[in-house]
């Protein structure tokens, strides 16, 4: 496969965390070149109050202008994360970003400031950024601060801030986000206060050491559910944050037992885009673009050590596996590829050795998700194992594929190593007229590989 620039891909929902810059913690310069080859649409950019007001009333924007004007030219569309307080009018608020400091609780003076500053931004950035994403995790304690999480208070922030980004930026979008899929008494009661007239998207945050498991799909449908039921049927859910680190700290919380592997990084990644486009999720965003590689404070936390969570290495700058794992998904999953309702056995009914029988365990286990492009279906396939077991895979899989009237069959049958992007003709096929009809003999791993028709991949391969 190669590597197709954001500039020619006209739409797609794959976005990159270019979060953390109000606090400095990498070298966006270093960046956007970069970003740019991969075919990347959409990047996640904070705004940092404390950043923008560091004298009250005299608002400094060059900072952000420079990252939204960069992304742009590179064909990056940047959506904003709105948040965090300002120690100016937060004088005790925990390091000198406010990080989850809710300007809520602050006073008349500092809740006219927030206003006042919501306001200058989004005039600044009318013409340039219409999705707006108000706060940042409020479910959990970190980000919401001084206070304990409450969803009702959320509703308020939201109903204080969207009505002035809508003013100043004509057909702005506007997102709240939890760091759940879904965190039932308080998206439920979030949901349940009528927010859902203010908001045009739900971003849900994952992380996961197996992105796709722990009910992601049930938490995905009662998501939508409570939604629709209280008068957000419109609201689009998207996965706005989600991560997994090439190196982890010792006792970091996601609590991983292999703690430094770019492999392991790259294939979660594959899953994790995999999971949310195969569960019509049509927007899904990575943390993060390059790897913060100082100590940080999170809200009320000690200075904590990060983990490397970039797709680019934060002292090099150089990609990391997981970059051209992210360009394969890039290249192949924009907005003309859909989700298509195929079927695909996975396993067959071929008889095993009495050794090899263990393998039809699997059976049950598989995740599949389908797809259409150029008219020709893309099946995806993998066994959710945990990567830190580096289960070396096997090559004895059998598929039987099932043709319907929305796609028009496989006749050049290839496999796809979204990992690193090698694309392999498959002959051990068995055929019904001139489609494909099963294939023997095909390789499975702990990561998504895919199977289609070589027409499938038009101007998507080096020649």
């Amino acid at each position: 496969m190669r590597l197709v620039p954001s500039k020619d891909i006209s739409r797609s929902g794959v976005s990159i965390g270019f979060e953390c810059l109000d606090r400095f913690m990498f070298d966006p310069e270093k960046c956007y070149d970069k970003l740019a080859a991969s075919g990347v649409k959409w990047a996640r950019c904070q705004t940092g109050w404390c950043r923008c007001e560091k004298e009250k009333g005299v608002y400094d924007f060059a900072w952000l202008d420079e990252i939204v004007d960069n992304l742009l030219e590179r064909g990056i569309q940047p959506w904003f994360n709105l948040g965090y307080g300002n120690r100016l009018y937060m004088p005790d608020a925990y390091g000198e970003a406010a990080v989850g400091h809710v300007p809520l609780y602050y006073g008349d003076e500092t809740l006219q400031a927030w206003k006042n500053y919501v306001k200058a931004l989004a005039e600044h950035f009318a013409s340039r950024v219409t999705f707006w994403e108000i706060w940042n995790e409020s479910n959990i304690k970190a980000f919401w601060q001084p206070r304990e999480a409450d969803p009702l208070e959320y509703a308020r922030l939201i109903r204080i801030t969207a009505p002035i980004i809508r003013e100043a930026v004509p057909g702005a979008r506007i997102g709240a986000c939890t760091a759940c899929v879904f965190d039932p008494a308080y998206t439920t009661a979030f949901a349940r206060s009528g927010i859902a007239e203010q908001l045009d998207v739900f971003s849900y945050h994952l992380y996961r050491l197996q992105p796709e498991l722990n009910n992601f799909y049930s938490e995905l449908a009662a998501l939508r559910r409570v939604f629709a039921e209280n008068g957000g049927g419109h609201v689009r859910i998207h996965q706005g944050e989600a991560g997994y680190a090439s190196w982890f700290p010792e006792n970091h919380w996601m609590n991983p037992y292999v703690l430094d592997s770019q492999e392991n990084q790259a294939k979660c990644l594959l899953r994790r885009y995999v999971a949310d486009f195969g569960a019509g999720v049509e927007f899904s965003s990575f943390f993060q673009m390059a790897d913060m590689v100082k100590p940080y404070k999170k809200g009320y936390d000690e200075l904590k050590q990060p983990a490397r969570h970039g797709i680019l290495d934060g002292d090099t700058y150089e990609p990391k596996m997981s970059y051209y794992a992210l360009a394969h998904i890039a290249s192949l999953f924009d907005g003309d590829t859909t989700l298509a309702p195929f079927f695909m056995r996975l396993g067959g009914d071929r008889e095993m050795p009495k050794s090899e029988r263990l393998s039809r365990l699997f059976n049950v286990s598989f995740a599949t998700h389908t797809f259409l492009r150029n008219g020709r279906p893309l099946y995806v396939y993998y066994l959710p194992e945990d990567v830190q077991l580096a289960w070396p895979g096997m090559e004895k899989l059998d598929i039987a594929l099932f043709p319907t009237e929305h796609n028009t069959g496989i006749t050049n049958p290839v496999i796809v190593d979204l990992l690193d992007g090698a694309v392999y003709r498959h002959e051990d096929a068995a055929r019904a007229g001139e489609y494909v009809s099963a294939l023997r003999n095909m390789p499975i791993r702990d990561y998504p590989l895919l199977l289609t028709d070589l027409a499938a991949l038009e101007g998507r391969l080096e020649m």
